[in-house]
């Protein structure tokens, strides 16, 4: 036990022995963060020039651009059906919305007929228009409905809507959507950051062994499995001051709404740091040169954290894609947070957490096993 402590706070003092490793375990983790207020930090509607082709001429499409106009940020303009290129190409308007000639009568009959919209500055600009339409075309189907398709009954409820008779109650809730992919964003950083730190971690073997200083610690009364055990212990340590640290700045500094319970996430994190710590041992352990075991180790850190949705949302990728990423472990853990998101027990996630286990039991043998077969390390650059 004494040799066990003494190894574990000899791997502190050399990881630790420069302070700008305090910022790269520490504070680089946040980099997550930033990007992901980046990224969902500004959720304001765009300022955008619309046109306005009007082929349906009736009551219904004159409604749909009076709404448009009552729009923050949206300039809406008439334009005629030979002026549209033009006015596109030219960017004199960001996107042109054609209205069909049967709008109105498609609404009456309770099929609205489809709205085109002409851009070319992409879904961005697209996205808030299509808004806009789908949620008038939807009222004004639940009016169709409502009157049974009487076009008097129909018209009469409108003008009701519109004078205020019928009372049309809106309430505002809390978009909880932003705080949670900027959740999911986060912890997708932080497992990268988790995965590196417990390789830097894991370094320092390789040091030892390019020092000699490996082959004395295994000669004295110390087994491969204490040496093991003391720097994984020494990697969780530090992944657990990762881990609290960012939890504790979403929660506290940023006030994120992550929709997980702070204890299940910090567990579920808590396994995979277990994971990245047998991954590191593995690669330490199969290498024979610290080039080797730098470059194998991006090869598999990057790709993986790809597959398994740390830098995208993992419904992006093509469905090949989807079911590969259930291979490694990134995947099992943002799927666990994302079903916790959505309202699941700790107790639906079962299966996450006992795959995460797997690995991370899984590599730790390798790496026990390997370690104490290695009994030359005279060559290792």
């Amino acid at each position: 036990m004494r040799n066990l402590l003494l190894l574990i706070l000899n791997n502190l003092k050399v990881t630790f022995r420069k302070k700008g490793n305090i910022v790269v375990y520490v504070f680089l983790p946040l980099t997550g963060v930033l990007i992901s207020m980046l990224m969902y930090g500004d959720t304001s509607v765009a300022k955008l020039d619309i046109g306005f082709a009007d082929h349906d001429g009736k009551v219904l499409a004159a409604e749909l651009k009076e709404e448009f106009g009552t729009v923050e940020g949206f300039t809406i303009s008439d334009v005629r059906e030979e002026e549209i290129s033009d006015k596109l190409l030219s960017f004199e308007l960001d996107a042109v919305v054609v209205v069909p000639e049967n709008y109105t009568d498609s609404i009456y009959s309770g099929n609205a007929a489809d709205i085109e919209i002409f851009s070319l500055k992409g879904q961005e600009t697209t996205v808030w228009i299509e808004q806009v339409i789908n949620t008038y075309t939807s009222s004004m189907l639940r009016l169709s409905d409502a009157s049974g398709g009487d076009q008097a009954a129909f018209d009469r409820m409108l003008g009701q809507v519109k004078e205020g008779t019928i009372e049309l109650k809106l309430e505002t809730v809390e978009d909880r959507a932003i705080g949670k992919s900027m959740t999911v964003t986060s912890v997708g950083f932080l497992i990268l950051f988790l995965m590196l730190g417990t390789g830097f971690t894991s370094g320092i073997i390789l040091n030892e062994k390019r020092t000699r200083t490996y082959h004395r610690i295994c000669s004295a009364p110390v087994s491969a499995r204490q040496y093991i055990l003391a720097n994984s212990i020494t990697s969780l340590l530090i992944s657990i001051v990762q881990i609290v640290f960012l939890l504790a700045v979403m929660r506290f500094v940023i006030r994120i709404d992550t929709g997980v319970n702070d204890l299940y996430m910090f567990f579920i994190l808590l396994i995979f740091a277990t994971v990245s710590i047998g991954l590191s041992l593995v690669i330490t352990a199969f290498t024979s040169s610290s080039y080797m075991a730098g470059t194998l180790s991006t090869l598999i850190i990057t790709p993986t954290c790809m597959l398994g949705g740390c830098y995208w949302d993992v419904n992006f990728m093509p469905e090949f894609m989807q079911k590969i990423g259930f291979f490694v472990p990134q995947r099992w853990v943002i799927d666990a947070i994302t079903k916790m998101q959505t309202g699941s027990d700790i107790g639906d996630i079962n299966l996450n957490l006992l795959v995460l286990a797997a690995f991370a039991l899984t590599l730790t043998l390798a790496a026990v096993y390997k370690f104490s077969r290695t009994s030359n390390v005279r060559k290792f650059i």
